[in-house]
């Protein structure tokens, strides 16, 4: 799933949102068990626009972090999520609410299942 969410903000997001201010950050955590920096660095192929940066979270520090701040189920790590800011917020002391997002979390109905041109459309309205 997180290799199909990868693809899907090349394709119909960065590929469709011309917008050079836009900023992509990926986190790969390791949730799964092959999940690996080794995996992370040749998923990271999928996504190869360059104003994506990726980053490697070894120890897990931010799914729970941002499990908080999107309201999911105690001990449900917020992997597989996709979440749009506006510019100007600033992480304090957790991360800043998202202006929204999907994810591929299955059955949670907190946040819509990532769609790629629906997160688009709903992105160009940021800017």
């Amino acid at each position: 799933m997180c290799r199909q969410g990868a693809s899907a903000i090349q394709a119909q997001v960065l590929d469709q949102v011309a917008d050079a201010s836009l900023r992509v950050y990926i986190a790969w955590v390791p949730i799964l068990p092959d999940d690996s920096q080794a995996a992370a660095e040749e998923s990271s192929k999928l996504v190869t626009d360059t104003r994506t940066s990726h980053f490697w979270d070894a120890d897990k520090a931010l799914p729970p972090l941002f499990a908080s701040v999107l309201g999911l189920p105690q001990d449900w790590p917020a992997w597989d999520v996709y979440l749009a800011y506006p510019a100007g917020p600033t992480w304090e002391d957790e991360p800043p609410r998202p202006a929204f997002w999907h994810h591929q979390l299955g059955d949670l109905d907190v946040a819509p299942k990532l769609d790629g041109e629906a997160f688009a459309r709903q992105l160009r309205e940021l800017f």
